[in-house]
């Protein structure tokens, strides 16, 4: 009898502990960094309905009033656009690239979470991306800040930098 109180004793012990660690304002960021990232990619085969969830995936982790800032005149459009965007902005591109027929790699992620507090967090992301059809080929340095707005984490800023 002490050997099955004792087991589930440490079964709800360790429950709740990967609950609390798998739930944690650090972990959820990094995954919403993780998921920014996957929005990015696009394989040959990925068709309009990949492209539509994907597009729908990146427009729920931005805040309403995000702004992105591109510090750099090597991505293509900047002259063009500007280099502060807004949301819809930034949905109509990504819904641009989802659907045009290019091929997106992004390699050599890092995601590092420099700042978190109880509703703000800070996030250097650095990675890799390239697409021959897009003429990227670039390494990206950017910093994300994420806002805890009704318990949902939402990337309310971010700067790309050269």
């Amino acid at each position: 009898m002490n050997k099955k109180i004792l087991t589930s004793i440490a079964l709800i012990i360790f429950g709740t502990g990967l609950y609390l660690w798998w739930f944690s304002d650090s972990k959820i960021v990094t995954r919403s960094t993780e998921s920014l990232i996957e929005c990015f990619q696009k394989e040959s085969g990925d068709g309009r309905l990949g492209g539509a969830i994907t597009t729908s995936t990146f427009r729920d982790l931005l805040d309403d009033n995000i702004t992105l800032t591109i510090n750099r005149a090597d991505i293509p459009y900047v002259s063009e656009l500007g280099t502060t965007l807004i949301k819809e902005e930034l949905v109509q591109m990504h819904r641009g690239l989802v659907n045009s027929p290019a091929i997106v790699t992004i390699t050599n992620k890092q995601i590092n979470i420099d700042n978190i507090t109880h509703d703000t967090a800070t996030v250097t992301l650095n990675f890799h991306i390239k697409s021959p059809q897009a003429k990227l080929d670039h390494n990206i340095k950017s910093t994300l800040t994420y806002q805890k707005i009704n318990s949902d984490w939402k990337i309310s800023k971010a700067t790309l930098a050269e």
